[in-house]
């Protein structure tokens, strides 16, 4: 598996289509419009969920909404989950192990990644609805949007008033930091690393530090060697165990920071304050 394709398992959906996300209520039904555009109706809340994201999973959790849960994927590893059937992985899963439990609703990427399963659920009448957890703006309208369809929409709010202020909290104590030059790199041979316009990139900028890669085209790419030695980089950020060859960017430090950015979800506010500090080498309180 490639850094790229295991970052798309986890981020569901880098090259995922612009969409308006939102919400409109009737007098009994719950309507939603999701990041494909399309509008989901159901008869009341969501009460047996399965849920192909793990961002998506963790949300539930995180509004109050985890009864709810009725299925998840592998990649969904909390404590909280170990009693709850994994139907497989998000992209594609298995429909068998899904159809069983019965599920009311299920939530799905919004990507080009899978491109069989919403017709799959759509010709076993099963209601889903995506989400693009591409940036830190998604977490907003994953949230808002779950919150709405289990009738949790006050927590929801609230997560996402806590999440802003946790953001806001962490930018006002880097500012008087100097920036840092940053590659964010993914693993691989060669160097697969973050992009432009990602919710990584996003992150990093907010703590202090500057996308040595800001300048490719694509999200996420792998780099030549020659890319990396002739860029100026102050600080490596290396997710994969696999390692990274620091002689690539001579006079850098390297940091491990494992896969902590690599689920836009809930934990967005504690993940962007570890990144900072190991960005910086100090702690922020």
């Amino acid at each position: 598996m490639t850094p790229f394709v295991g970052v798309v398992c986890l981020l569901v959906g880098c090259a995922a289509p612009d969409a308006d996300v939102g919400t409109r209520s009737g007098a009994a039904s719950i309507f939603v419009t999701d990041a494909t555009g399309s509008e989901i109706s159901l008869p009341g809340p969501a009460s047996r969920i399965v849920s192909l994201v793990p961002s998506a999973t963790a949300t539930l959790h995180a509004i109050g909404a985890g009864d709810a849960l009725a299925g998840r994927t592998d990649f969904d590893t909390q404590a909280w989950v170990a009693g709850v059937p994994s139907v497989g992985g998000g992209l594609e899963p298995n429909l068998e192990a899904l159809v069983a439990l019965e599920p009311d609703l299920v939530i799905r990427f919004a990507g080009t990644q899978d491109p069989r399963t919403a017709d799959r659920l759509d010709a076993l009448g099963i209601r889903h609805l995506a989400v693009r957890p591409d940036h830190v703006a998604d977490i907003f309208e994953t949230a808002e949007i779950l919150g709405r369809v289990t009738g949790h929409e006050a927590q929801a709010d609230s997560l996402v008033t806590d999440i802003r202020r946790g953001l806001n909290d962490v930018q006002a104590r880097v500012a008087g930091l100097p920036r840092l030059r940053t590659a964010y790199v993914l693993g691989g041979t060669p160097p697969w690393v973050s992009g432009p316009d990602t919710y990584i990139d996003e992150i990093v900028s907010l703590v202090g530090g500057d996308n040595v890669f800001s300048d490719l085209e694509a999200l996420y790419a792998s780099v030549s060697p020659e890319q990396l030695r002739t860029r100026e980089v102050d600080v490596v950020l290396v997710s994969s165990s696999e390692g990274f060859d620091a002689s690539l960017t001579p006079g850098a430090r390297v940091v491990m920071v494992g896969d902590i950015l690599e689920i836009p979800g809930p934990d967005v506010v504690s993940a962007a304050r570890h990144v900072a500090e190991l960005l910086h080498g100090q702690s922020l309180n």
